[in-house]
């Protein structure tokens, strides 16, 4: 059986964690998965990274519920519990967690099976809900913003789904760690950027917000789809097209998107200051709606 994982002191990272195949939430040093998931054995899974607002509102919940279910058809795998299910099991272990506010990990594995690849000899699906409590960098950290490196291009065999194969964002993160970065970028094949590790990439150059369009490949994230909103409401100029790690270098301001964060500005990368070396006019006007937008959440006035 495997065990959840812990930290550096030895204790369960997770506050709670849900198991279908326990039936409800358990504590994190009674979480055990058959050493026989197909999720542990080949990344055969789907999963979701959400946050709260509050101890339970839950961010832009229906959208990362969405994307599950795509993510899932992706790989020809239908999920056996229906939103109101997961939506349950989010809930109770929030409930059970008690936290302020959580940072929320919803795993669905195809389920267990013998040791080979034929997906038709697996059975028993895996939900499990991971529950810790949230934990965000200070304002300050925003605006002084965080340092990334670009990296080497990467071979994905499907970026735009959120599956367990994740190793090719675990190495470029482990590469920029390496180059001194907080962060990486990465490129396709062609040269052009596509994302962050676990973020979307944005730049800001002459007033203009740029992002690189789903096609040099790369995750719709749930933030990246707000931050649209978010122009849209503010009037600022936006668009989705290839972007060269040039225009990265050149940018006036450079930002990362992700559930957790939010609205991460990236001041410096591969060593050189971006912009005003802090984050950018822009940026910080885009960070302010979208707290705002995370506390009307938290509020019940929208999710």
């Amino acid at each position: 059986m495997l065990r959840c994982s812990t930290d550096e002191t030895g204790d369960p990272v997770a506050t709670k964690v849900y198991l279908s195949t326990r039936g409800g939430v358990v504590d994190p040093a009674d979480a055990t998965v058959s050493a026989f998931d197909r999720g542990f054995l080949y990344g055969d899974s789907v999963y979701e990274t959400l946050r709260t607002s509050g101890p339970r509102r839950v961010v832009a919940l229906r959208r990362h519920l969405e994307r599950l279910h795509r993510s899932a058809a992706g790989i020809g795998f239908s999920i056996p519990f229906s939103d109101e299910m997961l939506i349950a099991a989010i809930d109770d272990t929030l409930t059970a967690a008690e936290n302020a506010a959580s940072r929320i990990r919803v795993v669905i594995t195809r389920g267990t099976g013998p040791i080979a690849l034929d997906t038709r000899t697996s059975s028993q699906p895996m939900l499990v809900v991971y529950v810790e409590a949230l934990q965000l960098p200070d304002e300050a950290s925003y605006t002084r913003g965080l340092s990334a490196a670009l990296v080497d291009p990467r071979t994905v065999a499907n970026p735009g789904l959120k599956t367990g194969n994740y190793l090719p964002n675990i190495l470029a993160l482990r590469q920029a760690i390496e180059r001194a970065g907080d962060d990486a970028i990465m490129c396709n094949r062609d040269g052009f950027v596509t994302e962050g590790a676990t973020s979307n990439v944005f730049v800001v150059a002459s007033g203009e917000i740029c992002t690189p369009s789903l096609e040099t490949g790369l995750l719709a994230g749930i933030t990246r789809s707000i931050v649209f909103e978010l122009c849209d409401r503010l009037g600022a100029s936006m668009s989705e097209r290839a972007i060269s790690p040039h225009e990265l270098a050149a940018a006036d301001e450079l930002f990362l998107t992700s559930s957790v964060r939010g609205i991460m500005p990236v001041t410096r990368l591969d060593g050189e200051t971006v912009g005003a070396g802090c984050m950018g006019p822009l940026t910080r006007k885009l960070w302010e709606a979208y707290e705002d937008y995370v506390r009307a959440v938290g509020r019940g006035e929208c999710e």
